[in-house]
């Protein structure tokens, strides 16, 4: 059994925080946006190889195991008393995600890169991003590094730059939130709060804050991983209720912010004791949270986030089948995962609401040994991969409207013995690698 991406990290400083790890796990097998969504008419035949495949492949064996201004001129005051959340809205899809353009691809409505912004030279990633022809980027925000000592006691200074520096680059923004801090864990050593109605008020300051300025914001991630909740804790429900929380703060906010359902690790169920290691398959996962409490989740997401992994798989690949040794056969090895959490969608009526990648990338060879599958792709395979697998959305899944690239720049924030390191596409000195170029000529419709 191999796991990738659970190593603990020890906490950074606070005055430069830096990204928290990729969180993947495997479990190999020894053999203010427009938000788009797909009519209610049924999609078309599948044409590409990976429509194909997505649609052929066999069952899933059962698995084994910084730009806002400063605080004397922010956007808008801090929330300080709670309103009623507004409903979610209703998700209108536009032409360009319904007419083939260019090629027969439409063009998506966006192309992102996850970055890490945070005390960078943000001049130069905002341009990179721009000269890709992307307009979005993405920053995870953790929680205990933006109210760190206390409720009510918040810390936007290098926020505050992040939020400036992508908008005046007239770009779009994602935040996705995180880790609760201390003071709001009663006792846990990591994970969500003890009491949702903190996380409630922090996300109401944020997205009051930045109202404007920050497009939507995804409410956790992974949280059918240990790393992410708890060992031990792991349960669909309480995701639902911390969602249900989270939303209501964004709204109450920011009404116009879009609200991305926190992906999860594609993984199968996953149980290291010693290691405290802990997954529930991630469709097992999505399937309890429509189960509980009469499907409420529904009401607290506008679009559902997902992290395909490619691991050592080609994005058009059918789902079971091999490419190297091991990371293949379970179905959360594959890009195209995706469309089984798109079935689980459609069988709870919700079918109607697009999904985000907010994060999907290829790994080339990495020197984590949980990430072994990263010496089967060599860069062109990384260059390759991205483009196909933009091409692969494009042409068939007219449901995937925004996709966001596992990573820009984290070569320049981590050493190469970091998992996260060989994801990156561009160098540790901003120059290129054959991926950041390969996403930069890709046709995208426009």
């Amino acid at each position: 059994m191999a796991i990738a991406g659970c190593n603990g990290d020890e906490p950074p400083s606070p005055e430069v925080p830096s990204p928290p790890k990729q969180r993947q796990v495997a479990v190999p097998t020894v053999a203010a946006p427009t938000v788009a969504a797909p009519t209610a008419e049924p999609p078309p035949a599948p044409t590409s190889p990976a429509a194909k495949a997505a649609t052929t492949a066999p069952p899933p064996p059962t698995p084994t195991t910084e730009a806002a201004p400063t605080a004397e001129a922010s956007p808008t005051a801090e929330a300080e008393a709670e309103a009623e959340p507004t409903p979610t809205p209703e998700v209108a899809v536009t032409k360009e995600a319904q007419e083939p353009v260019t090629g027969g691809l439409r063009p998506l409505e966006a192309y992102g890169f996850q970055a890490h912004l945070y005390n960078q030279d943000r001049s130069l990633l905002t341009r990179l991003t721009r000269e890709a022809g992307f307009d979005w980027l993405k920053q995870q925000v953790v929680w205990f590094y933006t109210e760190p000592e206390q409720k009510g006691g918040y810390d936007w200074r290098e926020l505050d730059k992040v939020v400036t520096a992508v908008n005046d680059a007239g770009l779009k923004f994602l935040i996705s939130v995180v880790r609760a801090p201390t003071w709001a864990l009663n006792g846990r050593d990591h994970g969500p709060p003890e009491n949702l109605a903190d996380l409630t008020d922090f996300m109401q300051a944020l997205s009051s804050r930045y109202r404007g300025h920050v497009h939507a914001y995804e409410v956790w991630n992974e949280a059918n991983l240990s790393r992410e909740w708890g060992y031990g804790r792991l349960n669909a429900g309480e995701f639902v209720e911390l969602l249900g929380a989270g939303h209501r703060g964004i709204k109450a906010g920011d009404p116009d912010a879009v609200i991305i359902g926190g992906a999860l690790t594609p993984a199968g169920d996953v149980d290291v004791p010693d290691q405290k290691i802990q997954a529930i398959d991630d469709l097992r996962f999505l399937r309890q949270m429509y189960e509980y409490n009469g499907g409420v989740v529904r009401d607290y997401f506008d679009a559902w986030g997902m992290h395909p992994g490619g691991f050592n798989n080609a994005p058009d690949q059918a789902m079971g089948s091999d490419r190297g040794n091991g990371w293949n056969g379970h179905h959360s090895f594959y890009f195209l995962r995706f469309t089984e959490h798109r079935q689980v969608m459609e069988e709870f009526g919700d079918g109607h609401k697009p999904i985000w990648f907010t994060e999907f990338g290829w790994s080339t060879e990495n020197q984590d040994p949980n990430y072994g599958f990263g010496k089967d792709n060599s860069e062109q395979d990384q260059a390759d991969f991205l483009v196909r697998a933009f091409d692969v959305i494009r042409a068939d899944f007219p449901y995937v409207t925004h996709m966001f690239v596992w990573n820009l720049n984290f070569q320049m924030v981590v050493g190469p013995e970091d998992e996260k390191y060989p994801f990156g596409v561009i160098k540790s000195d901003g120059s290129p690698r054959p991926a950041y170029e390969a996403l930069k000529t890709m046709d995208k419709g426009r």
